[in-house]
């Protein structure tokens, strides 16, 4: 009996409570990256990576529990928390956060517009109103954001500018098709200061890159990785012929995942 005993108590101490390693992998849920793979992608989330082409497609992967979690940005899960009492932010087990840096992207070839744009954000860091769009937009947000107005100057050039809705509060299309949020509203500003009309275009997130470099748009919000970020390739999401502008703001990745989840042992 004594030998019974040890022999049990040894399987248990090698195979862990509850745990196995045959063990699935956790399924995290992300938008589709342009030069990244699952496999890749994977290697930083740390779980079996499923890219999905739009968010609402994703959110709704997670509600039917298709997938573990989602991964995104802290304003982005702000804002479905504060939507949906369903989801919650998971407490982050990274060392070192992961963070982007949002840019309006241009064709390489578009110089002018894309300098046009870098002096114009530059102007808006200097003088407070990018920090201040910040706080109205996200950090403050309201669970009903409002359409954000664009300025019209007749006769001016009219610049095509693409948006996904496929991250809320910043990239952000309201029910009824109007476009909102923090993006919206630094490209109203960027228009007022360089005195643009701006036709505004849904696209696609899966289609973004396709539309500005087929013409179909002009501009497109991205994001970039920061400098001194060795995790990732600089071109992890970024498409030949394309130029970003300076970053306007920067915000850090989590996970999301269901509140009604319990822990198993």
């Amino acid at each position: 009996m004594k030998k019974i005993f040890l022999l049990m108590l040894m399987i248990l101490t090698l195979t862990g409570c509850g745990t196995s390693t045959d063990e699935k992998s956790v399924k995290v849920g992300t938008l589709a990256q342009l030069n990244s793979t699952p496999e890749q992608a994977a290697k930083i989330s740390g779980g079996e990576i499923n890219f999905y082409d739009n968010f609402q497609s994703m959110q709704m992967a997670l509600s039917a529990k298709q997938i573990d979690k989602i991964q995104t940005y802290q304003s982005v899960a702000k804002y479905m928390t504060e939507n949906n009492s369903d989801f919650v932010i998971e407490d982050s087990q990274r060392t070192v956060p992961l963070v982007d840096n949002f840019c309006c992207a241009t064709r390489a070839e578009d110089v002018d517009l894309k300098n046009s744009l870098d002096t114009a954000i530059n102007a808006m860091k200097s003088d407070g109103t990018l920090n201040a769009l910040i706080e109205k937009f996200i950090r403050n947000s309201s669970t009903t954001p409002t359409a954000v107005a664009m300025p019209h100057f007749d006769g001016a050039k009219t610049i095509r500018v693409g948006i996904t809705g496929d991250l809320p509060p910043l990239d952000l299309v309201l029910a009824d098709g109007t476009p909102a949020g923090f993006n919206t509203a630094v490209l109203a500003e960027i228009a007022n200061r360089l005195q643009l009309n701006v036709e505004l275009i849904q696209v696609d997130s899966s289609a973004r890159a396709v539309a500005l470099t087929s013409g179909e748009v002009d501009v497109i919000f991205w994001v970039v990785v920061p400098e001194g970020d060795s995790t990732r390739s600089k071109d992890f999401d970024t498409p030949e012929g394309v130029a970003v502008t300076n970053p306007y703001y920067q915000d850090v990745v989590v996970e999301v995942n269901l509140s009604n989840l319990s822990a198993g042992f």
